[in-house]
């Protein structure tokens, strides 16, 4: 606190020694100045060289109401009586009011001549001596030894005929001998107040220019001081608007910069040239009057509650009227009234002092620049009042003050910036720390939440399938809503993750090539099925030579991911396209919809953490984070890449983003391509040579679908360890090529991201064939989303591995797939045999009490029908029978066995037409013909009253077996043929059914059963297999 007292003290002793030394050196140190007497200045003892410029102060000649010229006096010298009148001898400097009048009355409007002849010593040759004058109201004209010096406005003896100017000059005049001869011709009508006001100086040219360069220098610096804090007032004010202390400040050094232009060496004479000295006046009133009002609005700001409100509003009434005054009332009235103008001025001034040291009083932190800036507005206040009173000549001080004030300021408000900035340094350290444990928070909580919400989720998944028992539809709906809302709560955890990721900067890429169409096709098959419930339409369309991409596969889909979701999620009905187009190095990738589209005004932020692309009106429909897209534009810039958006409320919207192409180009890329698929064949011959050694002891055979030669060197390797035979390819249409021409595949392991035919596309087509369990499929995917599972899972996959495979597990995987593939085939095998086993209790009844009734009428044909149904019972109970064909006789005769037991039973109502071509040694599925015609039987002919005929019939062509069943029984609707190979009622069923034999069929061969039907037309079941030998495995 004693130190703070001390810089106090320091302060007050500079601020307030100026203004006294100014005092001092006018009154005190100029007495040593000769002064003149009976208008004659003697100066013969007066050394210029050392002692410097000389005032002309003291008793000069006025002559009233007369302007005269040198050569006035200069013929009246000779006689006396013809010399121009003396008023009188009156002191210079000051006003002419006493004096001007000839009633003797104050009075300032008038003109006159003063005169002063100055003694100086013997000057043989010629010396340059020169005045400078300071401030002569309102016009004058100098004359120095007969030559017209200078002047400033146009003397005159009227109003009409002059022109007021007072603005200082200096002028120069070559002397020779011991005398010079001082005349000042003066005028004035538009001030309260005449006469030579300050004195004129006289001295050597070089020190009359020094002294007015100074004067010019200090009035210079005042401006420029002002002005350079009234700019940076300004800058800070527009850099926070909420400091409205800055704009009063600003506006008061403003306010002072034009006080000072206008004063002293009226510097505003250079800035403005021509400008009518009566504005100049008018701008001295109006720029103390707003300097006063503004640093009042200042303090008022700076020390809040300070003011009352009372005092406040006759501040600004003063104010007010005082500038209205200022530019309309006429200069000499208003001048007159200075004292009284000047009052409200000092009053504002003293509501100024109150309120700093008020402020001091309540501020603690900010008292010493307060106590400071009291002090610099005191001392103002008391040179004001000393030059008013002619006191005090020099308005440099007065200037001085302001800018001490101002800079105490700037202080001030250096010293609260400084304090807010530490404040602010201190708050982002403790904002920077609570982030990291909100986010460590985060992260910690959404691992945590992930388990319960899966059980949540499951469970009602559970219920939702009926594993407590069946549900309402009420019960359905609210647990279809619970599993939905849980899984947007999953998307929400993984959006929270990434966005702390991303904002950490912890995020790091794996760029490498990328082809774009394949990427983008396996997004849209998981995006799909959402598009698909809305009816919408997803379309995709590439340019031919379209580079590859230079980012990271994984975050590359989880941009479209983004994309193509809220396209969905905000499109109703039509389509969702994906395109894209090559710019320079870089690639343009666009998704456009026919949503709703986005407002105008909403365009610009919907890349912002939490922004909603609905309308507020609409945010309830469409609720969200907002933050998927911000993560989507940060994912895009980390790529190097920009992201933008057009729409069009109510038409749709288009979101494109840039990404860099790879270096591979078009070409390359193909010649990559090319290579790829060297390594690929070359690899392929290597296992082919490998699976001839080790044919007769591999038990299974694997497919691998992948485009990277890495990847499939790796899992031959893997492979080749277990003895498995592998066979490699690069593509799904390849891939189903194998499994169209080759024999017996047991595992497909396939990519899911692939040029062309996705993996995803590829089971899709393998489930066309094979079921689950007849041929597993393997899945490597980049991404574990339950999403991602679920598309997986309902394209037909058995199981996934995510990038990148472990060894070990992949090994386990395979293995276990094909164990389970093995036991199901067994498992089926068995069932078949016991298919083939179970006869109907009913149909055994029917077929004795059939005998029983033709052995007393027909014993022959007895016998024949009980060796008819021997057979038919062998072949049944026939348990060891697990082949997968038999021969075609052998189906033939257990086909003939069934069909003349039934005959026996139905008579005429039954026929039979046997349509068959020789040879038949051709080999078929077991019970793939002898079902059909029990079908045909039971609920086909035997339906009707009549009865009807089948007709079985066998055909042969170079390469395949043809075999239809047909019969005019009752037929069936065309929407029961749409259900009949779903095997939708095949649970009620015991026996070996229609669609038992079309799956075997598919499995076998690629091609089921083909059933055509008419309503009481009948129906024709036909199917085609190749003619192979029996080792078909």
């Amino acid at each position: 606190m004693r130190k703070q007292w001390w810089l106090i003290a320091l302060f007050f002793l500079i601020v307030v020694s100026f203004p006294v030394y100014g005092y001092f050196y006018n009154h005190i140190a100029s007495p040593d100045a000769p002064r003149s007497s009976g208008g004659v200045l003697d100066l013969r003892d007066w050394n210029f060289d050392t002692d410097g410029l000389v005032p002309l102060k003291g008793e000069w000649e006025f002559y009233r109401n007369q302007l005269l010229t040198p050569e006035q006096f200069a013929d009246a010298a000779p006689a006396a009586s013809k010399r121009p009148e003396l008023t009188g001898l009156f002191p210079v400097p000051g006003q002419w009011n006493d004096y001007i009048s000839e009633t003797g009355n104050p009075e300032a409007a008038g003109f006159g001549t003063y005169r002063l002849m100055v003694e100086l010593s013997n000057h043989k040759d010629e010396t340059m001596f020169g005045i400078r004058t300071t401030n002569i109201r309102m016009a004058n004209k100098v004359f120095l030894n007969g030559r017209e010096a200078g002047a400033s406005g146009i003397p005159s003896d009227t109003n009409e005929t002059g022109e007021s100017n007072n603005v200082p000059y200096v002028e120069f005049v070559s002397v020779r001998g011991n005398q010079v001869e001082v005349i000042v011709q003066v005028s004035n009508f538009n001030y309260a107040s005449g006469g030579i006001i300050y004195p004129i100086w006289f001295g050597h040219e070089d020190e009359i220019r020094k002294s007015r360069e100074l004067a010019m220098f200090g009035d210079f610096l005042n401006v420029g001081g002002f002005a350079m804090f009234s700019f940076f007032f300004l800058l800070l004010f527009y850099m926070r608007r909420q400091e409205r202390s800055l704009l009063y400040l600003a506006l008061f050094c403003l306010a002072i910069l034009v006080y000072v232009l206008t004063h002293g060496e009226k510097l505003i004479s250079i800035v403005w040239p021509g400008l009518n000295y009566d504005w100049v006046m008018k701008l001295q009133n109006i720029s103390s009057t707003c300097g006063y009002y503004f640093i009042l609005q200042y303090v008022n700001v700076s020390v809040p509650r300070a003011v009352n409100k009372t005092v406040w509003r006759v501040c600004n009434a003063v104010t007010i009227g005082a500038i209205i005054g200022a530019v309309f009332v006429p200069t000499i009235l208003y001048s007159q009234w200075f004292m009284l103008v000047s009052l409200p001025s000092f009053l504002v001034y003293s509501v100024q002092m109150y309120t700093l040291v008020r402020g001091v009083l309540l501020r603690s932190r900010d008292a010493i620049y307060l106590l400071l800036s009291a002090i610099s507005m005191l001392v103002y206040i008391m040179v004001t009042l000393m030059n008013v009173m002619g006191m005090l000549e020099n308005l440099f001080f007065l200037s001085f003050e302001l800018l001490i004030f101002v800079i105490v300021q700037v202080v001030m408000l250096a010293r609260r910036f400084s304090h807010s900035f530490y404040k602010v340094e201190e708050l982002s350290q403790r904002l920077l720390t609570l982030d990291g444990l909100k986010d460590e928070f985060m992260a910690n909580t959404s691992h945590e939440l992930r388990t319960p919400l899966h059980g949540i989720v499951n469970i009602a998944e559970s219920l939702l399938e009926g594993v407590a028992g069946p549900t309402n539809p009420n019960q359905a709906r609210q647990l279809s809503m619970i599993v939905s809302t849980g899984r947007r709560l999953n998307y929400l955890i993984h959006d929270i993750l990434d966005f702390s990721t991303l904002r950490n900067g912890e995020l790091v890429l794996n760029r490498q090539p990328v082809d774009l169409p394949a990427t983008a096709q396996s997004v849209m098959e998981v995006i799909g099925h959402l598009a698909a419930k809305k009816g919408i339409r997803l379309t995709q369309e590439w340019p031919d030579q379209l580079p590859l991409l230079d980012t990271d596969e994984d975050r590359l889909r989880q941009i479209l991911f983004n994309l193509l979701g809220n396209a969905v999620k905000f499109t109703h009905q039509g389509e969702i396209g994906m395109y894209a187009e090559v710019r320079d190095q870089m690639v343009k990738i666009s998704v456009r919809d026919t949503g709703i589209g986005i407002a105008w005004d909403r365009l610009s932020d919907i890349f912002e953490p939490y922004s909603s692309i609905a309308a507020p009106d609409l945010q309830g429909s469409y609720s969200g984070t907002g933050i998927g897209l911000n993560i989507t534009k940060k994912l895009v810039e980390l790529n190097e890449g920009q992201i933008g958006v057009q729409s069009e409320l109510g038409t749709g919207s288009v979101f494109y983003f840039t990404l860099p192409a790879a270096s591979v180009t078009a070409i390359a890329k193909t010649s990559l391509i090319e290579e790829r698929a060297g390594h690929i064949v070359q690899a392929a011959e290597q296992v082919a040579a490998a699976a001839i050694q080790v044919n007769d002891t591999s038990e299974f055979t694997v497919l691998i679908v992948d485009d990277d030669p890495v990847n499939l060197q790796v899992l031959i390797n893997l492979l080749s360890i277990d003895h498995y035979s592998v066979i490699p390819v690069d593509n799904g249409a390849e891939a189903l090529e194998v499994l169209a021409g080759k024999g017996r595949i047991d595992l497909v392991i396939t990519d899911w991201m692939m040029p062309g035919m996705s993996g995803l596309e590829l089971s899709r087509r393998i489930r066309e064939r094979y079921a689950l369990s007849e041929l597993p499929v393997l899945m490597f995917t980049a991404r574990n989303f339950a999403g991602d599972i679920q598309t997986g899972f309902s394209a037909g996959v058995n199981d996934f591995l995510t990038k990148p495979v472990d060894s070990a597990v992949l090994r386990a995987r395979v293995r276990t797939l094909l164990e389970l593939r093995q036991s199901v085939q067994a498992a089926i095998r068995s069932e078949m045999a016991f298919l083939q086993a179970q006869i109907k209790p009913h149909f055994l009844y029917n077929a004795m009490n059939t005998i029983i009734s033709i052995c007393p009428v027909d014993p022959e044909k007895a016998a024949e029908l009980l060796l008819d149904l021997s057979y038919y019972l062998r072949s049944s109970f026939d348990f060891q029978n697990r082949e997968q064909v038999v021969s075609l006789e052998k189906e033939l005769e257990l086909v003939q066995a069934y069909m003349a037991i039934e005959q026996a039973r139905f008579g005429e109502r039954l026929r039979i037409i046997y349509d068959i071509d020789e040879p038949t040694d051709a080999y078929i599925p077991p019970l793939s013909i002898q079902p059909i015609v029990e079908n045909a039987v039971r609920h086909g002919v035997m339906q009707k009253s009549a009865g009807g005929t089948i007709v079985l019939a066998v055909r042969h062509t170079e390469t395949n077996l043809f075999i239809s069943i047909s019969d005019d029984g009752v037929g069936m609707k065309q929407r029961e043929m749409g259900t009949l190979l779903q095997g939708h009622d095949q649970r009620k069923r015991t026996g070996v059914g229609l669609v038992n034999i079309h799956r075997r069929l598919m499995s076998l061969y690629g091609q089921g059963l083909n059933i055509a039907s008419k309503s009481e037309e009948g129906t024709t079941i036909t199917f085609e297999v190749p003619q192979l030998p029996k080792s078909i495995e």
